[in-house]
């Protein structure tokens, strides 16, 4: 079959492997020259309460973390409480409703917990790179 013009900005290799009994999740995390090399995401459901990411940590690029709620019937019926701390002082947020967070390069953010998950989130993490790294913050 001959390869269609475009075909280069599309992508069906969007699904990562878990690892370690982690979650099934949709990712281009693997594909470090997709689309240019400037974007990532990683796309699944979050049915259970853990801490998500327990370190305070930072990134040289801008990253989108998105909460939402699974309800068809209306989409402002979340169903979670969500923890994250900003900033060097760990100034707690709370995500109890649909919420994308902006986290731009250089902001510490973590930990992030997902105390209370009463039915399914759809989390999604987009960010502006192709080599998804933290850095993490000295004690």
């Amino acid at each position: 079959m001959a390869t269609l013009k475009y075909e280069k900005h599309i992508t069906r290799d969007c699904y990562s492997i878990p690892k370690d009994d982690k979650q099934q999740i949709y990712s281009t995390r693997q594909l470090p020259d997709w689309g240019g090399g400037n974007f990532s995401i990683d796309c699944g459901l979050i049915q259970t309460p853990h801490a998500m990411i327990e370190h305070p940590h930072k990134h040289e690029f801008d990253q989108y973390l998105c909460f939402f709620g699974t309800n068809e019937k209306d989409l402002k019926d979340f169903g979670a409480h969500i923890e994250i701390s900003l900033g060097e002082e760990a100034e707690k947020h709370i995500v109890d409703s649909p919420t994308v967070v902006h986290v731009a390069a250089g902001l510490i953010h973590g930990p992030v917990v997902w105390v209370r998950v009463d039915r399914p989130i759809l989390f999604v993490d987009v960010a502006a790179t192709n080599e998804y790294h933290r850095a993490p913050m000295e004690k």
